[in-house]
């Protein structure tokens, strides 16, 4: 069952934080979008984590509703919303935490010294 993309228009913080982003956000790169988003998310004190992905979907899902797009790109959009997003925002916050550049570099460094 899908979500409706409706319910998000009640919390003010929606609302808000689509004001802040709508010119930004492109459906179709939803990865950059995401991340656009989810600065943004971040401003909000006394959140979780669950919850900061939860309203961060529920923008994305405002921002569906609002646009031009056939009723099957919605859907499809929808979709990707509730299942590619929080995979999107896992790998974000892990890279956030720990570079995978930086991981990728000690790697390569430490095999060459031992050559």
């Amino acid at each position: 069952m899908q979500t409706n993309p409706l319910r998000s228009v009640e919390d003010p913080r929606v609302n808000a934080i689509y004001t802040l982003v709508k010119g930004k956000i492109s459906l179709l790169t939803i990865v950059p979008t995401c991340l656009e988003v989810a600065q943004e998310v971040e401003q909000i004190s006394g959140l979780k984590g669950k919850q900061k992905l939860e309203l961060l979907q529920d923008v994305l899902r405002l921002a569906v509703a609002d646009s031009k797009h056939t009723a099957v790109v919605k859907e499809e959009l929808l979709h990707s919303i509730d299942t590619i997003v929080p995979v999107v925002v896992q790998a974000a916050i892990l890279a956030s935490k720990s570079p995978i550049f930086k991981k990728v570099q000690e790697t390569c460094v430490g095999c060459w010294t031992k050559a």
